[in-house]
């Protein structure tokens, strides 16, 4: 199986004037959208950021995961996953590189018949059908840590095992794109060690609070999602670092109809659920495994 990954690359230059950026391969002299195959080591996602970076010179803000396609080219099958991703609002002039000579800025109807293959076109429908405005919150269990059976401390200093804080060194590049604006993390030395490579990479802000930590969970079970729930009614989109006990209760409270999303894994270490909501109302929820060593 040949694994890749791209993305849908929109914008709205005026309200209600809707463009995807289609790119053209001379090698294959077709119209396609930016994608390209998974490398060693990479992840889906990071894949898909990577390939439309390389291809079109833009570093979007990804929505949605909005599904696979599956093909088969010269008698092997090949799967592409794909993101939805907004364009910034000011990009500069395409430079052609060695596999993309062209970059066109269409509508939907025009999209159509600009793209080669059918297959193509039915990666459009799931754009068209998808949710686009929002935010994001990204739900994030801290990576690996030492057991507690092995820890003689108090359990809130209880550090990451070198495992641990080798993902935790990955997750600038595992979630970059989402374009966070803020890091909320549980007090505890796990989690803060968690989103430290996050946030001295990327510069971004954090808050450490005990208001997302287990011991302040077990006097009331409901204040870390209320916490959650009152900073995804302003704009912006939020890294939170917490525990396994408290992520479903947050993710139960985010959302009002569970039954309308896929929400059957559970979370590993540095495993997370993407949010996507505009105001009160989620419209999709991704699940996002850890990056792999």
């Amino acid at each position: 199986m040949i694994r890749a990954a791209g993305v849908v690359l929109w914008r709205e230059p005026r309200p209600f004037e809707l463009e995807v950026a289609l790119v053209h391969r001379p090698n294959f002299d077709d119209w396609t959208f930016p994608k390209g195959k998974i490398e060693d080591g990479e992840s889906a996602i990071q894949a898909a950021y990577r390939e439309v970076i390389e291809e079109t010179g833009i570093k979007p803000q990804f929505g949605p995961y909005i599904g696979h396609v599956e093909y088969e080219v010269e008698g092997s099958k090949k799967k592409v996953q794909y993101w939805m991703a907004k364009a910034p609002d000011v990009i500069g002039e395409f430079v052609a590189n060695e596999e993309i000579d062209r970059l066109e800025w269409v509508n939907l109807k025009q999209a159509r018949h600009f793209l080669s293959y059918d297959i193509d076109r039915e990666v459009l429908k799931f754009f068209r059908d998808t949710e686009r405005h929002g935010n994001v919150v990204v739900l994030l269990r801290h990576a690996k840590a030492v057991k507690r059976s092995d820890w003689n401390g108090d359990d809130s200093d209880r550090p990451l095992e070198n495992e641990g804080s080798v993902i935790a060194k990955k997750l600038p590049k595992h979630l970059e794109m989402y374009g966070i604006t803020e890091i909320h993390s549980s007090d505890a030395y796990r989690c803060m060690s968690t989103i430290e490579p996050f946030h001295q990479a990327l510069g971004t802000p954090k808050i450490i609070t005990d208001q997302l930590s287990e011991y302040l969970y077990e006097k009331d079970d409901l204040l870390a999602a209320s916490y959650v729930k009152q900073l995804a009614k302003f704009g912006g989109n939020y890294l939170i670092c917490s525990h396994n006990p408290i992520l479903p209760v947050i993710l139960d409270r985010l959302i009002k109809y569970p039954e309308d999303f896929d929400l059957d894994k559970e979370l590993g270490p540095a495993d997370a659920w993407v949010v996507h909501h505009r105001g009160d109302k989620v419209f999709a929820v991704n699940f996002l495994k850890s990056p792999t060593i």
